[in-house]
C-alpha cells in the first residue's frame, strides 16, 4: 500500500535536511513524497529541487504564499487518487524510522470503506533535538464534540486513508482554523480516530514554529491568553463549524448536525450562551480548558 508524504515548506531550510533525510530514511517502502513550498524567501525550494533530482521518490511545487493550512489543502487536492494513505509533514521535525509503518498497521485494522485519521503523541526537543517533554495524552475521547471546539491533534501526526481523502475532497472550504482542526472535525464526524500514546516524531521546538507550544505548565496560561487576545474576536471556531455546516451538513449523522446546530444558535443572545454554557455538548480535554471553554461560550470569543 501506498503513502504519499504531504510537506508543507516556508522558509524552512534551517532544519528541512534532517527532516527530508528522515522521510527517505523510514522502514516502510512503498513511500512518496509530495512537497509544496509556500513561496520562501531563502534556500528551501532550491533544497527540495536537490533531493527531488537525486530521488524518484521527491516531487516537488512551487507555490505562491497561502499559508500553512491552504497549502497543505492544496495538497491534498493535488494527491494521488491511488494512494492508500496520506501523511501530513511539517518542514522542521524528525520521524522516527517506523513512524510510516507503525501507522499504517494501525490504519490497516480499520475497513477500507470508513474514514480513518491515525495521529500519535510527539516527543518535544529542542533545536538540538534533546528532549523537552512529551506532549499531553488526551484525557477525554477524541470525537466530533470536542473537534468542534478544540484542536488538540498534532497535524504533524496525521496520517488518513483513502476514504477520509474521498471525503476532505468533497469541497474546499471557504474558511478553517488550521488543516488539522478542519481534518479532525470532519474524520471526526463521519469515521474513527486512532491515537498512538507512543511518540514516533521528534517536534522539534524553536522560535519560528508556525504554533506556539507552551514548554511548561506554568506557560499554558500566558499562551492562551495570547491566543485569545489575537484571535478571540475573530470568532475562529464558530466561523469553521457555519462552514461545516454548509459542506457537510446534508450528509453528516443527525445526531451531530442537532449538536452543530445547538452549538450555533446558542450563540445569538447572551442568555442563550449562559444556558448552553452550562449544559454544553462540547468540551476541552483538560478541566481547566473546558472552564476556559464556557466562559468563552458566554463572551462568544471561542478560537482554536
Amino acid at each position: 500500500m501506498t503513502v504519499q508524504v504531504l510537506l508543507s515548506t516556508y522558509n524552512g531550510e534551517d532544519y528541512l535536511r534532517p527532516q527530508l533525510e528522515s522521510l527517505l530514511a523510514q522502514d516502510y517502502p512503498h513511500l512518496i513524497v509530495s512537497a509544496r513550498d509556500d513561496g520562501s524567501q531563502d534556500g528551501t525550494l532550491a533544497l527540495l529541487q536537490k533531493y527531488a533530482a537525486q530521488s524518484s521518490q521527491v516531487t516537488v511545487i512551487a507555490g505562491e504564499n497561502r499559508g500553512a493550512a491552504r497549502s497543505f489543502l492544496h495538497l491534498v487536492q493535488c494527491s494521488s487518487p491511488t494512494a492508500d494513505y496520506l501523511a501530513f509533514c511539517d518542514q522542521d521535525d524528525v520521524w522516527q524510522r517506523d513512524k510510516i509503518s507503525r501507522a499504517v498497521e494501525w490504519l490497516h485494522r480499520c475497513p477500507s470503506e470508513m474514514p480513518a485519521l491515525y495521529c500519535s503523541r510527539v516527543a518535544i526537543v529542542d533545536e538540538r533535538l534533546q528532549l523537552i517533554r512529551y506532549s499531553d495524552m488526551p484525557s477525554k475521547p477524541l470525537s466530533f464534540c470536542n473537534a468542534l471546539v478544540e484542536s488538540c491533534l498534532w497535524g504533524c501526526t496525521i496520517v488518513i486513508n483513502a476514504a477520509a481523502r474521498h471525503l476532505l475532497l468533497r469541497e474546499v472550504p471557504q474558511f478553517l482554523c488550521m488543516h488539522d482542526c478542519w481534518i479532525y472535525l470532519v474524520v471526526s464526524a463521519f469515521g474513527t480516530i486512532l491515537y498512538d500514546a507512543e511518540p514516533r516524531i521528534l517536534y522539534r521546538r524553536h522560535d519560528k514554529n508556525a504554533s506556539l507550544i507552551p514548554l511548561q505548565a506554568s506557560d499554558r496560561w500566558r499562551v492562551q491568553l495570547q491566543r485569545f487576545w489575537q484571535h478571540g474576536k475573530q470568532r475562529l471556531v464558530t466561523r469553521q463549524a457555519e462552514e461545516f455546516l454548509r459542506i457537510y451538513g446534508p450528509i453528516v449523522l443527525p445526531q451531530y448536525r442537532q449538536i452543530l446546530e445547538r452549538f450555533l444558535h446558542s450563540r445569538q443572545r447572551l442568555w442563550d450562551r449562559l444556558r448552553y454554557a452550562l449544559d454544553c455538548d462540547v468540551y476541552h480535554q483538560s478541566t481547566l480548558g473546558h472552564l476556559m471553554l464556557r466562559a468563552l461560550i458566554v463572551l462568544d470569543r471561542v478560537y482554536c
